[in-house]
């Protein structure tokens, strides 16, 4: 059982961890926010920039503005590409011609509208200096155009941890505890090998217990394990699965599973975590058995023992139900499970002489 200095400092560090979401979550808007103006602001200028132009620009400084109007996702029509601009007279019919030169050195004739600035390609020029006042009767069909759009939230990823797996990370995790809370993640995955009844008919169970749980859906408790197992990958957990890793989330389930548990009369105190189990056992075996149990655990030691070992996680990943702050295990689950060991290895021990 934890001293009072160690309770005082789970309480802190959960404070410390609701603090910083909070901040993190008043960041995360703000930077949102701040984007989403910058963008529209960005837009505008550019908007403003297009409709400043009279065509007679340095050809590689419009193309380039236009280049900028695409990349931001403004809907403008450029003129044909390669071409460069020249200026010509204006006209009594508020439209502007350009001459466009192409590299091989031909013309096209060209109008720019007074009224929207549009660019509308007319015949190819042949030579005549005698340039139509009119524009072209049939405008050139629209070109594909797309917007490059980042979404600044696929990239802000949660630091901190959910409550729950604490415990078993950095040096928690080569425990005996940890090594049991993590093969348990994996095997929720279903990256165990072995047979196994179906993932779903499990999950029913683990949840059913309490009314707390019982209506959690399949694909939430699939997002708690991946945002566990990718923090512990990463250090940290992604947006998407953000909503499964709030980090005092866990706690509260718990503690809700208690009370419902005390008000039909049950006692959780029946039921222990993978923390619970190391000390359970550890007591019940004694340190030297312990010893070879934990080096199985690590893939340590004898072969035989060790493949006992992976029956064990298998049959704790068969018999587990959740609190909300991990999976848990009767007292007599625990005790059957491991008591069997001891006997199976003290017999494999015996018959290959390993001490």
């Amino acid at each position: 059982m934890a001293t009072g200095t160690e309770d005082d400092a789970i309480r802190r560090r959960r404070e410390r961890g609701r603090k910083s979401q909070a901040g993190f979550r008043k960041r995360q808007a703000e930077t949102s926010q701040r984007m989403k103006d910058q963008n529209s602001q960005l837009k505008r200028a550019i908007e403003n920039l297009i409709k400043t132009t009279r065509g007679d620009e340095n050809p590689e400084l419009l193309n380039s503005i236009f280049d900028v109007a695409e990349a931001a996702g403004v809907d403008v029509q450029r003129p044909s590409q390669g071409n460069t601009a020249q200026h010509m007279p204006r006209h009594e019919s508020g439209n502007s011609h350009v001459r466009l030169a192409p590299v091989d050195g031909e013309y096209d004739d060209v109008v720019i509208s007074s009224l929207t600035r549009d660019y509308i390609d007319k015949p190819s020029y042949q030579g005549s200096s005698d340039l139509s006042l009119s524009a072209s009767s049939s405008a050139p069909p629209h070109r594909l155009r797309c917007g490059l759009w980042l979404d600044n939230l696929h990239y802000i990823r949660i630091s901190v941890p959910p409550d729950d797996i604490i415990p078993y990370l950095g040096p928690g995790s080569k425990t005996f505890a940890g090594l049991l809370f993590w093969s348990l993640m994996d095997h929720a995955q279903k990256k165990c090998t072995r047979q196994h009844t179906d993932f779903t008919v499990l999950l029913t169970k683990a949840l059913g217990h309490s009314k707390v749980t019982e209506d959690w859906p399949v694909r939430y408790i699939e997002a708690m394990v991946e945002a566990r197992l990718e923090y512990k990958r990463t250090g940290s957990i992604s947006q998407k699965y953000a909503s499964a890793a709030e980090p005092d989330l866990p706690t509260v389930v718990r503690d809700r599973v208690i009370v419902d548990y005390h008000s039909r009369g049950i006692d959780p105190n029946l039921w222990i975590s993978v923390m619970g189990i190391e000390k359970r056992v550890k007591r019940m075996v004694g340190d030297a058995t312990f010893t070879v149990l934990e080096a199985a655990a690590k893939g340590e030691g004898d072969p035989v023992l060790q493949q006992l070992f992976e029956i064990i996680e298998c049959k704790l990943h068969e018999t587990c139900i959740c609190f909300g702050d991990g999976p848990r295990w009767n007292v007599n689950i625990v005790d059957g499970i491991f008591l069997d060991w001891v006997h199976t290895a003290f017999w494999t021990s015996q018959i290959t002489g390993v001490e």
